[in-house]
């Protein structure tokens, strides 16, 4: 059984709907926003059904992806994929070590899955080291006026 995910609204609101009943709820989340772990809640129905929840926070939604492209840092080329990707940022697993800590920044090169097979360079700050071989990274900036940009309107 997967946990439905719900979307705080810039209010710090989020909106559920009891399994059983069908009842929505609106709710006040805005003490877990802050929160570093994913947060899980638990609710009470009043029809008596108990469910769960899944809290995100992000500002935009991401898109899970399988895009080949490369991180540079300090000369060193780290090769990997993407694998999820969101107009502010992006998450990328190299194939192998990379000695990258948080709050650097880097360089990446990848190529999109869309008609044109279009290459993309792109300045990242590495928000998160999830692992050796996994980071969570933020575009230095939001604005994309290329092939970038029509990828996140049409191929999102």
């Amino acid at each position: 059984m997967t946990i439905p995910t719900v979307y705080v609204t810039s209010e710090l609101n989020a909106s559920f709907t009891c399994e059983s009943c069908g009842k929505s709820y609106t709710k006040d989340v805005s003490k877990f926003v802050r929160h570093k772990a994913r947060v899980r809640l638990k609710y009470k129905c009043k029809c008596g059904h108990i469910f769960s929840v899944i809290l995100e926070r992000r500002r935009t939604i991401r898109k899970d992806v399988c895009l080949k492209g490369v991180l540079m840092q300090n000369e060193k080329q780290y090769p990997g994929e993407i694998t999820d990707i969101s107009p502010n940022g992006l998450r990328f697993k190299t194939l192998r070590k990379a000695l990258i800590k948080e709050d650097s920044t880097a360089e990446i090169k990848f190529t999109l899955d869309n008609p044109n097979c279009s290459e993309v360079r792109r300045f990242i700050k590495v928000r998160k080291v999830l692992s050796e071989y996994s980071f969570g990274c933020e575009f230095e900036s939001s604005e994309h006026f290329d092939d970038l940009g029509k990828y996140f309107l049409f191929y999102f």
